[in-house]
């Protein structure tokens, strides 16, 4: 528990150091991604932190954590690029590196063309040891409302080395602007192992924002899957 804490303790004391006004990727969810991407010639420093519980009513002594530390760069107005450190804790275990990921995001279109704004995702997930890999592709297809956005994420992934598995996944976002600071939603998340329902709320301006959002299990969930996760998710504008 030491490790991870120190990493969260250097990320938020020396991120800001070399911040400065760029515009950051401001995340609304959590779970879910909308239609946008680091701005060009910018980059942003992201930590994500999942509290993961086999047990939705208590989470000490069995409560797993996931770090990633992410750089993304704005390659061109309608392309980013990102690289993400991941980082695992087993229930009073130590903190060991898990592997890597490589993520583009290309924006489709321009924003109100179509009813709905489309992004097409792309990611990489590889272990240290390059002994097992994954393939994410993702649909994002979000709409702005005024006041009120929607988003929907529908997910391809392909898993394994010599022999690849399929699995079909989604992430929905709703979210509201209650002020220019502040927003809340509700994210729904899933695949054919369990379907996830909760809040989240996104705070930010600026080059700094931070989010956070809980999922609970409903309906039937597979041996082995979490009831209960909650992630912390922090951007700070890096120098460009």
């Amino acid at each position: 528990m030491k490790r991870s804490v120190l990493i969260i303790v250097i990320a938020v004391l020396v991120s800001p150091l070399i911040a400065n006004v760029a515009t950051a990727d401001w995340r609304l969810f959590v779970w879910t991604y909308e239609y946008k991407i680091q701005e060009r010639g910018t980059a942003e420093f992201e930590e994500y932190v999942t509290f993961s519980s086999p047990e939705a009513d208590r989470m000490k002594g069995i409560t797993a954590i996931e770090h990633q530390l992410e750089v993304e760069i704005g390659m061109s107005s309608r392309y980013d690029f990102a690289i993400y450190q991941v980082f695992k804790q087993a229930p009073e275990g130590a903190l060991n590196y898990d592997g890597f990921k490589l993520r583009s995001r290309f924006l489709i279109g321009r924003q109100g063309e179509f009813y709905f704004d489309p992004l097409l995702y792309f990611e990489y997930k590889g272990k240290p040891d390059f002994s097992e890999h994954e393939i994410e592709l993702k649909l994002i297809a979000a709409r702005q409302f005024e006041k009120f956005l929607v988003s929907v994420n529908p997910i391809l992934e392909l898993k394994g080395n010599d022999e690849w598995e399929t699995e079909i996944g989604y992430a929905i976002g709703t979210s509201y602007m209650i002020s220019r600071i502040l927003k809340a939603g509700i994210e729904f998340k899933g695949n054919s192992d369990a379907h996830y329902i909760g809040p989240v709320i996104s705070h930010g301006q600026g080059n700094l924002w931070a989010a956070i959002g809980t999922a609970f299990a409903y309906g039937d969930t597979e041996d082995g899957k979490p009831e209960l996760q909650i992630r912390f998710l922090m951007g700070i504008g890096l120098a460009d």
